[in-house]
C-alpha cells in the first residue's frame, strides 16, 4: 500500500485549506459551514440548515461571489437570506444589491441601517427580530466600525461560531502566525466602544470567523477567554 505523505492530508479546519481552495466556490470547513474566497482577500460564509436544504449567506457580495451563489441554487438550496456584517460589504460588491438578492433566488439582504444608502433595493434591519435567523440560531450583535456599522453575528450551530466582520484583523494567509486582533478605526471612541462590546461578550464559541484572513478552530475555553480578552483590551488601548 501507498504511504501518503502528511502534508498531502490538509484538514479542512485549517488556514491550508482555505488558502487552497478554489476561490469563487463554497468549501465546507466544519458540519454545515462553508466559506467561498472572493477578490482581493475577502471571504464570505454560508450555513446549511439540518433540514439539509435551507441556507444562510454572510458577506458574500464582493467580487467573485456570483457563482457561487448560482451554484447553490442549481444545486436547490433555498437561500434564506443574505447578512452583510459592515458598510464595505454592501457597498463594494460585485453587482447591484437587487441583481445579488435575484441570484439568491431572490433572498432578502440584511444589514445594518446606518450602512444602507441605497434606494434602489430595500435592505432589511439585521438587528431587527426575525423568525429566519431563529432558524439557523443567529443572534446579531451591534458594533461600531470604521465606517458605519458592523454586525457581529453569533450562531449556537458547532457548539457556537462567531462570524466577526471587520471589527478584527486576521493574519493573512501565506504569513506566520495566526492572530487575530482588534481592528483600529481611526477613532478613539469607536475603539473603546467595540473594546466594550468584546468585554461583555459572555456567548461560548469554538470557532471564529473574521471577513478576512485565517480564522480560529476548535478552540477550547481558555482560548475563548483568551482571545476575547485581548480584543478588549487592544481597543481599550488604540487612540
Amino acid at each position: 500500500m501507498k504511504s501518503v505523505d502528511k502534508k498531502e492530508v490538509i484538514s479542512s479546519q485549517s488556514a491550508e485549506f482555505i488558502q487552497q481552495a478554489e476561490a469563487g466556490k463554497f468549501h465546507k470547513m466544519i458540519p454545515d459551514t462553508f466559506i467561498i474566497k472572493m477578490e482581493n482577500g475577502a471571504q464570505g460564509y454560508a450555513i446549511r440548515h439540518l433540514n439539509r436544504q435551507d441556507m444562510l449567506l454572510i458577506d458574500t457580495t464582493a467580487e467573485g461571489a456570483r457563482e457561487g451563489i448560482k451554484h447553490l441554487v442549481e444545486e436547490g438550496y433555498k437561500i434564506k437570506a443574505i447578512l452583510v456584517t459592515h458598510k464595505d460589504a454592501l457597498q463594494k460588491t460585485y453587482a447591484p444589491l437587487k441583481s445579488i438578492s435575484e441570484d439568491a433566488g431572490g433572498a432578502p439582504i440584511f444589514s445594518h441601517p446606518v450602512n444602507n444608502t441605497n434606494s434602489d433595493f430595500n435592505v432589511r434591519d439585521i438587528n431587527s427580530k426575525n423568525d429566519i435567523f431563529k432558524h439557523f440560531s443567529i443572534v446579531p450583535l451591534d458594533f461600531p466600525s470604521k465606517s458605519g456599522e458592523t454586525a457581529v453575528l453569533y450562531s449556537e450551530i458547532n457548539e457556537g461560531m462567531v462570524f466577526a466582520g471587520n471589527t478584527v484583523e486576521a493574519t493573512a494567509y501565506g504569513e506566520d502566525g495566526d492572530d487575530i486582533n482588534s481592528t483600529d478605526t481611526g477613532s478613539e471612541n469607536k475603539n473603546r466602544g467595540i473594546a466594550e462590546n468584546w468585554r461583555t461578550f459572555d456567548r461560548e464559541f469554538r470557532y471564529f470567523f473574521p471577513y478576512m484572513g485565517k480564522p480560529k478552530f476548535n478552540l477550547s475555553e481558555g482560548q475563548q477567554k483568551d482571545l476575547i480578552l485581548r480584543l478588549a483590551n487592544e481597543g481599550s488601548s488604540k487612540k
